[in-house]
This record gives C-alpha cells, sequence and structure tokens, in this order.
C-alpha cells in the first residue's frame, strides 16, 4: 500500500507536470494538505522535501512553497539524479515495449554479487526496448532473480515491472545506486534505437533495492543520446 507522504508526493507531481500547477504558482499549505489527506504536517513536509530535493518546488521563508521554473523539452525524457521510477512512470508520451528476449539463466558471478545470490542460481535475463510514441529510446538490459522478484511474465514486462512489484507484490522499491557514463554505440544499439555508426549512446548502470536492503534489480541501459538529459539539482546546505 502506497504511504501518505508518497501520494501527495504523486499527486502533487503530477499536477506540477499536468501544468495543473504552474511555474511560479504557490502550493496549498500544509495545514490545507493535511486536512485534505487526513495526515500530519510532518508527513506533508517529507512529501514536500523530496520535491524540493528533486528541483521541482522551492521554499520562501515565511511565505510557503512555490513550482520552480524547470526546462520542458517534449523531446527528451529527463532523468532525475534523485528519481527512481521506471521508464512507464517517467516518460511524457505513450510509452510501449518491444521484447527482444526473456530468458531464465544461471547467474554469472559478477551479476550474483551485484544481486546478493550465488553463482549459478536461477536469474532471469531481460532485453527489452522501451519506445515512446513509436519512437526507440532506450535498450535496456535487466536481470532480476525470480527469488526475490518472482511471477515475471512477457505480459509484465510489456508493461510495468515496478508498477508489478509494488502493487501485486506488495514490495516497497526503495533506492539505487546508479551510474552514468557515455559510450560509442555498438551493432545493437544502431538497429534497435536507429542510431548511426559514429552517434553514441547514455548507458546508465543501475543496482535498485528494496527498503529491506535488498538488491532486487541490475540493469544496464543504453540510451538514445538526443532523447534524454541527466538532470541534477543541488541544494547548498
Amino acid at each position: 500500500m502506497k504511504t501518505k507522504y508518497k501520494t501527495i508526493y504523486d499527486d502533487t507531481k503530477t499536477k506540477i507536470l499536468d501544468g495543473t500547477y504552474l511555474p511560479g504558482n504557490q502550493l496549498p499549505d500544509e495545514i490545507a494538505v493535511c486536512e485534505q489527506y487526513n495526515c500530519s504536517r510532518m508527513t506533508v513536509k517529507k512529501a514536500y522535501d523530496m520535491l524540493v530535493q528533486e528541483g521541482y518546488i522551492y521554499r520562501k521563508q515565511g511565505l510557503g512553497s512555490f513550482v520552480l521554473a524547470k526546462s520542458m523539452d517534449q523531446g527528451e525524457v529527463e532523468l532525475q539524479e534523485r528519481e527512481l521510477q521506471g521508464f512507464t512512470r517517467t516518460s511524457k508520451g505513450h510509452a510501449d515495449t518491444k521484447l527482444l528476449h526473456f530468458r531464465l539463466i544461471f547467474a554469472p558471478k559478477d551479476i550474483a554479487d551485484h544481486l546478493g545470490i550465488r553463482e549459478n542460481d536461477p536469474l532471469y535475463d531481460i532485453l527489452r526496448v522501451r519506445n515512446i510514441d513509436g519512437q526507440p529510446y532506450v535498450l535496456e538490459h535487466t536481470y532480476m532473480s525470480p527469488e526475490t522478484i518472482p511471477g515475471i511474465t512477457e505480459d509484465i514486462l510489456t508493461h510495468s515491472v515496478y508498477t508489478y512489484i509494488e502493487e501485486v507484490l506488495g514490495k516497497k522499491i526503495a533506492s539505487a545506486q546508479k551510474t552514468t557514463r557515455a559510450q560509442v554505440s555498438n551493432s545493437q544499439d544502431q538497429k534497435e534505437l536507429g542510431l548511426r555508426p559514429e552517434e553514441p549512446v547514455l548507458e546508465v548502470e543501475q543496482i535498485a533495492y528494496l527498503d529491506n536492503g535488498t538488491p532486487f534489480e541490475y540493469s544496464i541501459s543504453r540510451h538514445r543520446y538526443d532523447k534524454f538529459k541527466l538532470s541534477v539539482y543541488s541544494v547548498r546546505r
């Protein structure tokens, strides 16, 4: 079940992204939000703190919280440095998935180490192309342990795995360790993402964790260089 602070965070962020709250608009004060969601001020503060950290809102001392002006390039997907969401939730257009392969393998040592499992344990090996409005955006190679995330099917993989994990399995996704680098595109990138040999990709290597500290996903995503941007919002303490 989604926590109240996450519900407030999601609802507020959705209103910012869909234009209900425009740049410069003041958000409802914490007392009004407490009444709307039947929660404490600390719960509202936690939700608003997350939005501040991700660069969606800012606070004015004694006045309240306001929507921060952000670049909204509709041709790009923005990778928030602090944000952990699946591709389906992040994309602004119609997202769909092309499943290239889905198989059960024996875990190689390096991937087993990333996921905290034993070498040669069963492992889901998933390769997908993620599209927005019919255009390929990312080639995503994902590994998951069926012991940690059971019941994965092809139907789940063509929709939202993260939604399945949280809403069907009832597990909470908490955090991720990410490494981002520029890479020369290879023949598979060029074929699946429609790139020329001289065009690069933005590679994101990720280990994602549940709230109990268990690593549940190791992935390497190869993004079209012209369809993504990495956004980091820094706050001086």
